[in-house]
């Protein structure tokens, strides 16, 4: 996963200065690397594409590990991060712009296991696979379940499937996609919670580029062009 760490790509010609510093992480279906490192995909990524061309602003796009993507975002500078689940705690660290996406936050089980949920405590008394610094597993940590953190989420498939977790904590598309990836059965056992995808962006970021920004994600919801990109990932 190292090679994951700094995958930059140039996607205005305008000066650095004159863009925003944008950060994401290898989060598929949302946002993630292709074609070797070479470049940064998936329906999130096309949604920020979009608004940035018509909002007229530049920007460049790095992929880094999570925890160091946010960070970045909530210290730097006109940097901003996606895909970010908007959340109480985070409110008013960042300036906001979306929704980018929807995921709302599932339990997954191996397909073969006995396990059934009727509500989110149900899950307490299982050993459960999130990764670190995702707001679900921050989320989950709070109401006091026993966590299992990886370093990115796709290393909680294998756990799941060689048993070191019970259940896996994720998004409900993220999760298809990487156990598809090495032909993993399993089922989802409870969705308990709609979540929503956002950019967030340092508190430094002007008030009109967000303003900006803003206007062009609502124009994509309403002329279709945010469900027509969202259909190509499903």
């Amino acid at each position: 996963m190292k090679k994951f760490a700094c995958i930059a790509l140039l996607l205005s010609t305008s000066a650095w200065a004159e863009g925003l510093v944008l950060t994401t992480e290898e989060a598929p279906p949302f946002n993630y690397s292709s074609d070797g490192g070479k470049s940064i995909v998936g329906s999130a990524t096309e949604a920020v594409h979009e608004m940035f061309k018509r909002a007229k602003l530049g920007y460049t796009i790095t992929l880094y590990p999570w925890v160091r993507a946010i960070d970045m975002a909530r210290t730097g500078k006109d940097t901003c991060v996606f895909s970010t689940t908007r959340t109480e705690e985070r409110e008013k660290s960042f300036l906001w712009v979306g929704p980018v996406a929807q995921s709302n936050w599932v339990f997954f089980a191996k397909a073969d296991s006995s396990i059934k949920l009727e509500r989110l405590d149900d899950a307490k008394k299982f050993k459960i696979g999130s990764y670190r610094g995702d707001a679900l597993a921050l989320y989950l940590k709070g109401l006091g379940f026993n966590i299992d953190e990886a370093y990115y989420d796709e290393q909680n498939v294998k756990k799941l499937e060689g048993g070191r977790i019970d259940l896996w904590a994720t998004g409900s598309q993220n999760g298809p996609f990487f156990a598809n990836k090495i032909n993993l059965t399993f089922k989802q056992v409870l969705d308990f919670k709609k979540t929503e995808l956002y950019l967030a962006c340092n508190l430094s970021v002007a008030p009109e580029t967000i303003a900006k920004l803003n206007a062009a994600v609502q124009a994509m919801a309403k002329d279709g062009t945010t469900a027509a990109i969202n259909k190509k990932y499903q």
